[in-house]
């Protein structure tokens, strides 16, 4: 279930459909119906052009605080009368706490999502199109999205585990790398960094005929 076998654990993050403003919906639909595509709408292509995902994880969960050491000669008994050509005198050393505030602000809420190129950089510019109509429209909030959900699913490819991120908002997009110098082209993938205010996770209970599909 947890990946110990052949096969590894996998996941699951689609866009919802409101994440795209109608307007942009509108304008790509047309331009993906005119390349006659497998995609049927601006969502589906830009959600099967998600390569990979980061989520959750946190930094600085401790305090480091110097200390006075004991002296050379404490260090010498400790050592077992090891060569006193290999001992150097500790004048101080840094000592680890646990940091003072709660482990929910420790959490680093950044969820980042890496889309591989379209030709044309057509999801590109989708999505910062997309962004920019949200940003300077809706001044009220009233079209961000309330809460993202990640599928994680086991060998198997049964959901384990659902992550949901709560009221996320795009923090960050990677620029358009274009390079006339290479032979090909080197922009192969971007990246698009969210921010969000709360997380959950849940795990769910799977049957033995469920694990066994």
């Amino acid at each position: 279930m947890f990946g110990l076998k052949g096969r590894r654990d996998g996941y699951k993050f689609c866009f919802p459909k409101e994440f795209i403003c109608p307007e942009i919906e509108e304008k790509y639909a047309k331009i993906l119906q005119e390349k006659k595509g497998f995609y049927l709408s601006p969502i589906e292509f830009i959600n099967e052009s998600i390569q990979k995902i980061q989520v959750l994880g946190f930094q600085n969960a401790t305090v480091q605080q110097k200390q006075q050491a004991t002296g050379i000669e404490n260090i010498n008994l400790i050592q077992n009368n090891r060569d006193k050509r290999n001992a150097f005198p500790h004048t101080a050393s840094d000592v680890s706490y646990r940091a003072a505030i709660s482990p929910l602000e420790l959490i680093d809420k950044t969820f980042n999502i890496e889309f591989k190129h379209s030709l044309g950089f057509l999801n590109y510019f989708l999505l910062f199109e997309n962004f920019f109509y949200l940003y300077a429209r809706d001044t009220a909030n009233e079209k961000l999205i309330d809460k993202f959900t990640i599928n994680v699913l086991n060998e198997n490819g049964c959901i384990y585990c659902k992550i949901h991120l709560y009221n996320p908002i795009i923090n960050g997009m990677d620029m358009l790398d274009l390079d006339m110098s290479q032979p090909i082209a080197q922009s192969q993938t971007f990246k698009i960094e969210f921010k969000y205010s709360n997380f959950d996770f849940e795990f769910i209970e799977i049957t033995p005929e469920d694990d066994d599909l």
